[in-house]
């Protein structure tokens, strides 16, 4: 849905307004870039995921592997330092 960024790091933001739905633009979109880190915002708990999974880029696949970050929508407010910490720990 958004793409920030903050310092060097750019992470593409995924705000789902449900539990659930599916992630295909962001998966395509990580792996375009080579990105290493991702964030959702929906109505689950908080969870760190490692994505591995293979894309259709036309007629060939192509893997596309991240770590997805996905938080509570009222964890917004924390943005900014959750950015920082991903800066900072890599």
């Amino acid at each position: 849905d958004f793409i920030i960024s903050r310092g060097r790091l750019i992470v593409p933001l995924e705000i789902k307004a449900g539990k659930s739905g599916s992630l295909k633009s962001l998966h395509y979109i990580m792996q375009k870039k080579k990105l290493d880190y991702a964030i959702r915002f929906d109505m689950n708990l908080a969870s760190k995921q490692e994505i591995s999974t293979t894309i259709s880029l036309g007629t060939t696949l192509a893997k596309s592997e991240y770590c997805l970050l996905s938080l509570p929508l009222y964890a917004v407010e924390k943005l900014r330092e959750i950015l920082d910490h991903i800066r900072m720990t890599g």
